[in-house]
């Protein structure tokens, strides 16, 4: 009988490993090339940019509305309907898809992902922390390493609970407001403007900025970004984004779904108020109209997710967007020079506080001009940009 066909007699002692003994965890590194869904990296593009926009349009201070030119008031109504809470909700989204699919591939090597992810988590969290200290009070990344930390409760939890936990964090923000005003107490104090701006003075005034926003963004907006973030585990669970890549008609049926919601939920918005009409304020009506706005915003989500992947199954638009691609493998790289680019910038021109509408655009402008064109140079000669290959080192501990 061949060597390699023997095998050990069964015994009391022995049970063949073929028979009950679980695979040997295989190393497990970062998504191959391969692997990769164009649709969710072009998608990340997109999101990206998007933040881009509302940073420069809302995050670096503007004169008073009243000194605004109609164009200038025009600019920042639609930009307000076509971007606001938009792209940080689909950024938020994605965050969750791409955690649950990396739990899932680091189960399919073997491994228990809680420590991978751990490491995952404290390195977003530490470069969050310089980001926000030193650039950027508004900064989003630390605030995602500490829910992304979260997020591992609900990495077993069945679908129905999850739903019910994204349905009650959304409601969070709500109860504790009706709470505040009950007691008649503010979180905290919005910082008053710093006239002289220089690097000195700007530091001071971006740290009390960022004093206010995590004693009140834990209860005001952390929750409802947690709840996006759930939406995007279940929808990894249920492959949805691969699908709707794949699927024109679950694109269409999504759209529409999605932008006849948008639509009317932002109609809402406008029309409440006047409806109600001045004098009748209360709690409840306050609260109608922020979720129906948050409606609004999720739904435009939505319809700009399903529009895209209908675009993109088009091969010429395919092939004119592939740019989006490369800003979307380089995210993390391209989140941390907006205000690498825009910081300096606002200080040497004295922006600060005098960010108009137009003035915001062509902010952004600018900096998409650098990105844009850096990340497609970068990654055609490199596998992944300069903070996502240290994101990954830190991750897998190793070279990859």
């Amino acid at each position: 009988m061949p060597l390699h066909t023997t095998r050990p007699p069964r015994s009391a002692g022995y049970t063949p490993a073929s028979d009950s003994a679980p695979p040997l965890p295989t190393r497990v590194g970062p998504l191959a090339a391969s692997e990769r869904l164009a649709f969710v990296d072009a998608l990340r593009g997109v999101a990206i940019l998007g933040v881009l926009v509302a940073y420069t349009m809302w995050n670096l201070g503007s004169p008073p509305p009243e000194t605004w030119t109609s164009a200038e008031r025009a600019v920042d109504t639609v930009l307000s309907i076509l971007v606001d809470a938009k792209f940080l909700t689909m950024f938020a989204f994605l965050f969750g898809v791409g955690t649950a699919q990396h739990w899932r591939r680091v189960e399919s090597h073997g491994w228990d992902p809680t420590a991978v992810h751990v490491r995952r988590m404290l390195f977003l969290l530490a470069v969050g922390i310089l980001h926000a200290a030193l650039l950027r009070n508004g900064d989003i990344l630390a605030n995602y390493a500490i829910l992304g930390l979260l997020l591992l409760v609900a990495r077993r939890w069945p679908a129905r609970r999850i739903v019910g936990a994204a349905v009650v964090l959304a409601m969070v923000p709500y109860a504790v407001e009706l709470a505040l005003r009950a007691a008649h107490w503010r979180l905290a104090q919005r910082p008053v403007a710093v006239p002289d701006v220089s690097w000195r003075h700007y530091w001071a005034d971006n740290l009390a900025w960022l004093r206010y926003w995590y004693v009140t963004s834990p209860w005001l907006s952390w929750p409802r970004i947690l709840a996006v973030m759930l939406v995007g585990v279940l929808a990894d669970r249920a492959r949805f984004l691969t699908r709707l890549a794949a699927d024109r008609r679950l694109a269409l049926r999504t759209l529409a779904v999605a932008l006849p919601a948008a639509i009317a939920s932002r109609a809402a918005v406008a029309l409440l108020p006047a409806w109600w009409g001045p004098g009748h304020a209360s709690a409840a009506r306050d609260i109608v109209l922020n979720q129906t706005y948050w409606i609004s915003a999720w739904s435009l989500t939505a319809t700009y997710v399903a529009a895209f992947a209908l675009l993109l199954r088009r091969p010429a638009w395919s092939a004119r967007l592939a740019w989006l691609r490369a800003v979307g493998r380089m995210a993390f790289t391209n989140y941390l020079l907006q205000a690498v680019l825009v910081v300096p910038a606002c200080l040497a021109l004295g922006l600060f506080d005098a960010v108009t509408p137009t003035r915001g655009v062509l902010l952004a402008l600018g900096v998409a001009s650098v990105e844009i064109p850096l990340s497609v140079w970068w990654l055609r000669r490199f596998r992944y940009g300069p903070v996502e290959w240290l994101w990954r080192r830190a991750t897998y501990g190793a070279r990859f």
